[in-house]
């Protein structure tokens, strides 16, 4: 079994850890995902429910 973890796994990480609202550009500097990565897994977890978009950009829903 692959260590490595997912790009959802990653973006989701860094929501719960800074607790506030992320742009996907600050998402990808966090992260060192492809911008594009980024923005489809967001849509992703927005689809399963575990994140949400706020005006100031995505955060973790528990946050919300």
């Amino acid at each position: 079994m692959s260590e490595l973890k997912t790009a959802r796994e990653l973006i989701l990480e860094v929501l719960m850890r800074e607790k506030k609202a992320l742009t996907p550009k600050e998402i990808q500097r966090l992260t060192n995902l492809n911008y594009n990565t980024v923005r489809g897994r967001l849509q992703d977890l927005k689809k399963k429910g575990l994140v949400v978009k706020t005006e100031t950009g995505w955060i973790y829903k528990e946050y919300a």
